[in-house]
Formats: C-alpha cells, sequence, structure tokens
C-alpha cells in the first residue's frame, strides 16, 4: 500500500539557451508550473502521510519557487536554463530542505510540455 501527494506551484521567468540551436537561444519566457509529488506508505496518528503535510510542503516548495519567480533565470542559476535542470535544481533544494518522500519534481514550461527529475535511489 502506498500514498502519493501533489502540490504545485507556479511562477514566471525569463531565459535563454545560449547555444540552442533554435529560437530557444533568443530571450524569452514561460509561466512555469512545478508539480511536487512525495509518497510513503505511513500514515500518522491523523492520517496524513508521515513528514508530508500539504500546508508545510507548499510553504517549502513556495519557498523555493518565489527565487525564481520574476527573475532572469540565467543570472539566478546560470547558462543550464532548460525545463530538465530547472527540476533538478528544485527536487535538489527541496531534499536539502528536509523534504521527506520526496518521489519526483516536474517543471511544466508550457501547457503541453514539461520535464522531470528523480533521484533513483532516493528514498531507497
Amino acid at each position: 500500500m502506498m500514498f502519493r501527494l501533489r502540490i504545485e506551484s507556479h511562477f514566471d521567468a525569463s531565459h535563454r539557451i545560449p547555444n540552442h540551436p533554435g529560437k530557444c537561444k533568443n530571450l524569452h519566457g514561460h509561466h512555469y508550473k512545478v508539480e511536487v509529488f512525495v509518497v510513503g506508505n505511513k500514515l500518522d496518528a491523523n492520517g496524513i502521510l508521515e513528514g508530508s503535510d500539504f500546508i508545510n510542503l507548499k510553504q517549502t516548495l513556495t519557498g523555493v519557487t518565489d527565487n525564481f519567480d520574476h527573475a532572469h533565470l540565467n543570472d539566478a542559476i546560470g547558462d543550464d536554463t532548460s525545463a530538465e535542470n530547472i527540476s533538478r535544481i528544485i527536487f535538489t533544494e527541496l531534499n536539502n530542505k528536509g523534504v521527506s518522500n520526496l518521489e519526483k519534481v516536474r517543471v511544466w514550461e508550457s501547457p503541453t510540455q514539461y520535464a522531470e527529475y528523480w533521484d533513483k535511489d532516493e528514498g531507497q
């Protein structure tokens, strides 16, 4: 028996991917949606996934994504501003902040495209 929780946050940011062969080398922006997934099989006395209360998760995620909101990502994280890299950075920051049961982070850069990052060894 397993449980999975999902929370989301949003931020708007500009970026460019300097060595991209297409239009992404030009300055542009996205309305990013970030989804965070946590999993586990143990509920606390209140029936909440142990260590994964929605309120705490949302506050932690918002604390991370607020650093990117209305920023130029190249200034904030360097020139590797792909959705793949952003998902890895957010995963790492959440992990460093002690988010329990972290499964994966999904970053949408448009309504039809996302990238995910997970550490296959995390939590195993």
